[in-house]
């Protein structure tokens, strides 16, 4: 008998060769692909860091830019407002230039008449004076010294009633001895 091999043999076919290198593309496929996620990995991140840098390199003149537009835009506002204070102030002079104005504010203000006029003056019966129109007190001249004034000042006003209990009554100084002959009048003193 035959000598019979303990495995099989296999026969050479068409279509395993073509599953075979099929297998070892998937194979280096996969070694690729496990390669790939570091070197993805690191573009991702280089490709971020730039995106920042160039948002970087744009905000601050972007924001400059915006800050400055802001800034005019106030300006021009200050300005619409202060020229219009300006011809306000123009209108207010040219009124005075005005003959009639001037006429107006000195009959206005200062009751200036032009010649010829009759001025008029009309009282309201409800703002009747009193009969008897007299001097105030305010307007009687003070002819007292200023001592006497102070003096006067310090004691109490008329009408009010004076608590003997709560001040005590003053007490006078005695008197200094009388001199033992005094002038008359007849006589004069200087001689």
């Amino acid at each position: 008998m035959k000598n019979r091999p303990a495995t099989p043999r296999k026969v050479p076919v068409a279509s395993r060769d073509k599953e075979n290198a099929e297998r070892a593309a998937q194979k280096a496929a996969r070694g690729r692909s496990r390669a790939l996620p570091k070197q993805d990995m690191v573009g991702v991140v280089v490709l971020i860091a730039v995106v920042l840098l160039v948002l970087m390199a744009i905000a601050a003149p972007l924001r400059n830019y915006y800050e400055g537009r802001a800034e005019i835009a106030r300006a021009n506002e200050s300005i619409t407002q202060l020229q219009a204070q300006k011809d306000a102030l123009e209108r207010d002079i040219a009124m005075y230039d005005d003959d009639a104005f001037i006429k107006q504010e000195a009959r206005r203000r200062l009751g200036v008449m032009e010649e010829g006029e009759t001025a008029w003056r009309i009282i309201d019966p409800r703002m009747s004076a009193p009969e008897n129109i007299t001097t105030g007190k305010e307007d009687i001249p003070d002819t007292r010294s200023w001592p006497e004034v102070m003096w006067d000042s310090l004691r109490p006003a008329e009408g009010t009633p004076l608590d003997d209990a709560a001040s005590p009554a003053p007490v006078a100084p005695e008197a200094p001895a009388a001199p033992a002959e005094e002038p008359s009048a007849e006589e004069p003193v200087g001689e």
